[in-house]
């Protein structure tokens, strides 16, 4: 279902979920057959912002932009469960197939972007933001310090409990997220465990798994790639 003109609220039942699509005239929704939608997607200000949910997809959670020019979308067979705010222009915000969340805050601001790569397992309580919405300021130049920066997680990259992903971050493919870990700078190489405020790389040579097996093979450990 595409929807390319909302001039009024629109509310219906589907999979007895509640949904609320408020998108003045000037912006587009596109269901493209999510299993479950339930909560919000609202444009506040702005036209030209583009939302997708994709095939299979549970969506349990609200998005909100203002601005112009966004663009939000969903993968296919995800399960999102969060809270998705988008504020200023030509942003987008991906969140990328077979990939779910259990509580997630996505804050994409200032001119910045957030890219989430396909099947990759967010748990509870996690916050991640292009920007800290304030200013930290060098009193001798005047001159912002806490300048925003986009964000980038790879495929296949699971991040545990309490933890914030910050400004400017980037997680290599095949990665672990400690709980609590404060991420705040570039990790490209793949298969590492990082932990700790500030994160740092804990352990090497590794990947995981959603099920709870003594061993696995090399094809259950390489799936995901397929």
């Amino acid at each position: 279902m595409k929807l390319s003109y909302v001039s009024w609220v629109v509310r219906y039942i589907r999979a007895r979920w509640f949904f609320l699509l408020d998108m003045p005239e000037g912006n587009s929704f596109e269901d493209k057959g999510a299993t479950g939608l339930k909560g919000h997607v609202v444009v506040k200000r702005g036209t030209g912002n583009t939302v997708t949910i994709g095939s299979g997809t549970r969506f349990d959670g609200s998005i909100e932009i203002q601005g112009t020019r966004n663009t939000v979308v969903i993968g296919d067979n995800c399960h999102f469960r969060g809270k998705i705010v988008v504020k200023d222009h030509g942003q987008t915000v991906v969140f990328g197939d077979h990939s779910t969340s259990n509580s997630v805050y996505i804050l994409c601001q200032e001119g910045a972007s957030v890219r989430i790569g396909r099947w990759c397992m967010l748990s509870r309580d996690i916050e991640i933001r292009t920007t800290d919405a304030h200013s930290v300021i060098d009193r001798q130049t005047g001159k912002r310090l806490n300048t925003p920066a986009s964000i980038t997680i790879g495929d296949h990259v699971w991040v545990g409990v309490g933890a914030v992903i910050n400004k400017g971050s980037s997680i290599a493919a095949d990665s672990i997220v400690g709980a609590m870990a404060f991420v705040n700078g570039v990790f490209d190489e793949e298969g590492v465990v990082i932990v700790g405020v500030p994160a740092r790389i804990a352990k090497r040579g590794v990947t995981w798994n959603r099920s709870r097996k003594k061993v696995f093979s090399e094809a259950e450990m390489n799936a995901w790639r397929d």
